[in-house]
């Protein structure tokens, strides 16, 4: 059910295991860190999570992971292995998800489908007594057979049903038994835990429960009100709000990625337990030097890296590009626009719209590559692109692309809403902002192209504190289960002043 992965078999990384920071003082206390998004997964939420296991113990904190051990996301970094600090115990444990049985229940949907269409395929029967039953046979024949679109579509309406609070929720049970038994062999000072997913709060709200755990909750987006999930079903909704109260008022400390996810919360909890803001951050390890240009190469590039999975504001950042194309038609044949990430087919749908035209023609995919590829191809380029669509909150979001970009010392053109996000680019004064409506898409690459802006001095960027490093982010999640440690119930003459 479990296994834990040999400390002295991790894969290397940079860093020591223990290093602590000056005013640290006192024996080092361990954290059970519940992370689905860890390696070998790939993305951004991966690296947040690992950077923040490898910080800790610089802050005296020694963190155990746990992990799935064949999760179904589809995103998968055998490379990120390596990110792994040395010394860390890992727990894997199974996990029952969404992706795992879908194939198999697609495949069965279709098989019944087929069943059901061969038998209304069938011939009436021989000795028909009435006309009305040779009627009714001819029109069981006449039936079409189901279509094989429909299977697919049937499973995914009830996975939605069956996998809530998300497609993870298999893994609830085999992790929150592995933890009880590893607590019980080498007790836990704090359980810290992120979403999404979800089930990951479930898992560390019922370990608290089971072992009286101190429990820090860090919301990386809010869960009520994201306006980039799905719509649930009405009874999950009803559901959705019990859960995130429970989870809100279980944790003795929530955190969020930014001051708009943790303001939602105080708003919206105003009784909780104390909140606190930990930004994602950069890496100054993974800083590239940027080699020099060819001579005569006036190709100006600008590169994507993450997911494309919303075609409504790639729709708009694209036809800002096809005004732009149409202003300064001089311009558009030394622009491309490099994207490195897995596209999902509507955002596949709406680049298929510009086969064969000038946009079309400076649009370049590469799919999911390694995050050192990705940082790679953002530090060699001109710019690199952050595309966040308008709406009822989002404004709060701060993608994690966008301390790599920043890490790099990379020009930024964003599409944003006003926000965290644009704040941070606002105060820095750093790359160009635009509305994410196509006329100011359009502008705004005019006034790239026109007057690129030097990249910033590497000690400008890396001390700007607000932004900061992932070594900050670790900083953070050792405050908060410090104080989740000194405010629980029960804690005693183990809470740290």
């Amino acid at each position: 059910m479990e296994r834990d992965e040999p400390a002295a078999t991790a894969p290397a990384a940079s860093g020591p295991m223990i290093d602590r920071v000056p005013g640290d003082s006192g024996a080092p206390r361990s954290v059970l860190m519940v992370l689905y998004f860890y390696p070998p997964l790939g993305g951004i939420s991966m690296s947040r999570n690992v950077r923040n296991v490898q910080y800790l113990p610089r802050h005296g904190w020694i963190p155990t992971v746990l992990a799935p051990r064949h999760p179904a996301y589809h995103l998968q970094d055998p490379t990120s292995m390596q990110l792994i600090p040395p010394g860390t115990r890992v727990i894997r444990t199974r996990s029952v998800e969404a992706g795992h049985v879908r194939p198999a229940a697609v495949r069965l949907a279709t098989m019944a489908g087929d069943a059901v269409g061969r038998l209304g395929g069938r011939e009436g029967r021989a000795d028909a007594a009435t006309d009305a039953a040779a009627t009714d046979a001819a029109r069981a024949s006449s039936a079409p057979a189901p279509d094989a679109e429909s299977s697919p579509r049937l499973v995914e309406r009830l996975r939605r049903l069956v996998f809530f609070p998300d497609d993870q929720v298999g893994w609830l049970p085999f992790a929150v038994i592995a933890a009880v038994r590893a607590h019980r062999r080498t007790p836990f000072d704090a359980v810290y835990s992120t979403s999404s997913p979800i089930t990951s709060h479930l898992v560390a709200g019922l370990v608290k429960r089971l072992t009286g755990v101190p429990w820090v909750a860090e919301f990386r987006d809010p869960w009520i009100g994201n306006a980039l999930a799905a719509p649930l079903p009405w009874l999950h909704r009803r559901l959705q709000v019990k859960l995130e109260r429970w989870i809100v008022g279980s944790a003795d400390r929530v955190v969020g990625v930014s001051e708009g996810i943790t303001g939602l919360y105080r708003e919206r909890y105003p009784a909780a337990p104390e909140m606190a803001t930990i930004t994602s951050g950069y890496d100054r390890g993974e800083a590239r030097t940027r080699p020099p240009r060819a001579p005569g190469d006036g190709t100006f590039r600008i590169v994507y890296t993450g997911t494309l999975d919303r075609p409504v504001e790639l729709g708009v950042f694209l036809e800002g590009l096809a005004t732009f194309a149409a202003r300064c038609p001089d311009q558009t044949g030394r622009l491309e626009l490099h994207f490195y990430g897995s596209v999902s087919e509507a955002c596949r749908a709406v680049v298929d719209r510009y086969a064969g035209t000038a946009t079309g023609g400076a649009l370049r995919f590469h799919g999911f590559v390694p995050r050192s590829e990705a940082l790679d191809a953002v530090a060699n380029a001109d710019a690199a692109l952050i595309l966040l669509g308008s709406g009822p909150g989002m404004g709060m979001f701060i993608g994690g692309k966008l301390f790599d970009y920043i890490g790099q010392d990379q020009q930024i053109l964003a599409m944003l809403p006003r926000g965290d996000s644009r704040g941070i680019l606002e105060e820095l004064d750093w790359g160009v902002a635009c509305d994410p409506d196509p006329g100011d898409v359009a502008r705004a690459l005019e006034e790239l192209l026109a007057t690129p802006r030097a990249n910033r001095p590497a000690t400008a960027t890396r001390s700007y504190f607000p932004v900061g490093s992932a070594g900050r982010s670790g900083r953070g999640v050792a405050s908060s289960s410090s104080s989740a440690r000194a405010t629980s119930p029960g804690s005693g003459s183990q809470a740290t002043p």
